[in-house]
């Protein structure tokens, strides 16, 4: 069938046997797990690397089937290698309320020292540095060199702190941090650059990123399969296929929004006769 050319596979896969490497919103699965009830449908694929089993796009919608006890998911299978696979990060936004700054949110032996903008992206591109703090005046690094585990936990201290003081946090793509700091009660945690052999890491020892730090784009990426979830427990890969046979699909450039989501990539919807 056509998808065959498109350098991925869809199939039906155990959800026991997918490995998440991000850690999940609560709220957001609950949330997910409600809306898949009610329309009673996987609407699209979780996207996971062919080799590993990594879950590289669909922790929310895998944690979902684990709470409604759906054994199977319909999945994409990509070559993580492949140039049509990119990483790229999430920042993290936080907007701090009046007589709040970022620097509540250090723990009591972190030492940031101040530099530019285009200082601290270099550091973070080159992995010389783990985070950096962005803010609309400058931007921030911790003294020493990168240490990806140790600026995962500076993350989820962040993340730990503006509950506590109830600050909001939102996320946006990493080339999107621009527009947040130009309000000056924001300031942005960014990580330093990932591999996906960081990815790939995550999901193997389940010593898990924290959520929506990675984001992956996938070209072209597969949307709209709606195979009923009532089936999915019983079901295999040549019953997706037959249910997708004679379906071609068609592409949606980049940028697109779909179901209340803006793409980056491509998307394949594959809905379509």
């Amino acid at each position: 069938m056509a998808l065959t050319r498109t350098g991925f596979t869809l199939g039906i896969r155990a959800v026991a046997s997918l490995r998440p490497h991000e850690d999940i919103i609560p709220t957001n699965v609950q949330k997910l797990a409600l809306e898949m009830s009610k329309d009673g449908v996987q609407k699209d694929p979780i996207i996971i690397d062919r080799d590993s089993a990594t879950v590289l796009d669909g922790m929310h919608r895998l944690a979902a089937f684990g709470a409604l006890r759906i054994e199977n998911a319909v999945c994409c299978s990509v070559d993580y290698s492949s140039k049509a696979v990119t990483l790229r990060r999430w920042a993290r936004v936080y907007t701090t309320t009046t007589g709040d700054s970022f620097e509540q949110a250090l723990g009591p032996s972190t030492t940031l020292h101040r530099t530019t903008l285009a200082e601290a992206f270099g550091a973070l591109e080159m992995r010389e540095k783990g985070y950096a703090v962005l803010t609309s005046q400058a931007a921030f690094v911790p003294d020493g060199k990168a240490d990806l585990p140790t600026a995962l936990e500076s993350v989820r201290g962040f993340d730990d702190v503006s509950r506590e003081r109830g600050w909001e946090r939102q996320f946006v793509p990493e080339d999107d941090v621009d527009l947040p700091l130009q309000e000056p009660r924001n300031f942005v945690v960014l990580l330093s650059r990932l591999t996906k052999d960081d990815v790939v890491s995550a999901g193997r020892t389940g010593r898990l990123f924290p959520c929506k730090t990675s984001m992956h784009l996938i070209d072209p990426r597969p949307v709209a399969v709606n195979f009923p979830i009532a089936e999915l427990n019983a079901a295999t890969s040549k019953t997706l296929q037959e249910r997708l046979k004679g379906k071609e699909g068609r592409l949606l450039p980049p940028d697109s929004t779909y179901e209340g989501r803006r793409y980056k990539e491509r998307l394949l919807v594959l809905d379509q006769d």
